[in-house]
């Protein structure tokens, strides 16, 4: 049987990865007036930059070591996600500096490629999880395994295994999407504020050092090097909070000097 537990991680996974993204682009659109065109952009060029070329790199690199171990794939994805991540946020930030006149719509372009990354690795995962939790539950998982055979019956075994087993990882599945979430709003915001020289270039590769650090650590967690994946997390959760918070001082502090600049120059006009 599956536990009530698993079940209830499986849930809060999916709405962290399907309600939280759509709620927090209403809240965008509906507050903060940036247009959904942005998230969209997003999407895309996650879809391009990481499922298309980071993957392509990654999977390139471990056919040609293939004796690579866990940790040296956290190093080789932490670095790839902080150069064709970083890479991708600079280009719409470029290609669309007339548009991204503020923080709130770098925010909605961060926003989609969250939600497509979040969908994507976690998400659709969960959603699968969670149907094989309720045949199990109420059907039995014979149901699931009969007239299946070979490489199909040893994988839908592993995943019955996965459902009935420990509860923790799909509650942490939901806390990485959050933090994930979380470190790309900094970065867009930060890369954008970089590229249209509102701070020096140099801090959009600060941002690349700490998407790089956020990953390298939930890999370490995902993939066994780091043994208790919950410190995996919480290590994480503390490069996220710095993220957030330097984020947050940088942007108030621009912002305040810009409207303070616009005053002036009303009242010189005046």
């Amino acid at each position: 049987m599956v536990s009530s537990a698993s079940i209830m991680g499986m849930t809060l996974t999916m709405i962290i990865c399907f309600a939280v993204p759509i709620t927090t682009m209403a809240v965008l659109k509906i507050r903060k007036h940036a247009q959904i065109f942005l998230f969209l952009v997003g999407i895309s060029m996650h879809l391009f930059f990481v499922m298309l070329l980071e993957q392509l790199l990654l999977n390139l690199t471990v056919s040609a070591f293939p004796a690579m171990n866990a940790v040296g794939y956290s190093i080789l994805s932490a670095i790839t996600a902080g150069v064709f991540e970083i890479l991708e946020f600079a280009l719409i930030s470029k290609v669309l500096r007339d548009t991204l006149d503020r923080g709130s719509r770098a925010l909605m372009f961060g926003l989609g490629h969250a939600t497509s990354n979040a969908l994507l690795s976690s998400g659709l995962t969960s959603l699968t999880y969670y149907t094989i939790a309720m045949l199990v539950s109420t059907e039995g998982a014979e149901t699931l395994t009969k007239g299946l055979s070979g490489e199909e019956l040893e994988a839908m075994n592993q995943m019955i295994q996965t459902v009935t087993g420990d509860f923790l990882p799909f509650y942490l599945s939901g806390v990485e999407q959050l933090l994930l979430m979380a470190m790309y709003g900094c970065v867009a915001v930060l890369v954008w504020m970089a590229i249209s020289s509102r701070l020096p270039i140099k801090w959009a590769g600060i941002a690349a050092v700490m998407l790089a650090a956020q990953r390298l650590l939930l890999d370490l967690g995902n993939t066994g090097a780091i043994p208790m994946e919950w410190l995996a997390d919480l290590l994480a959760a503390a490069v996220t909070a710095a993220a957030i918070v330097v984020t947050r001082q940088i942007y108030q502090k621009i912002e305040g000097n810009t409207r303070h600049e616009e005053r002036l120059s009303v009242r010189r006009l005046r």
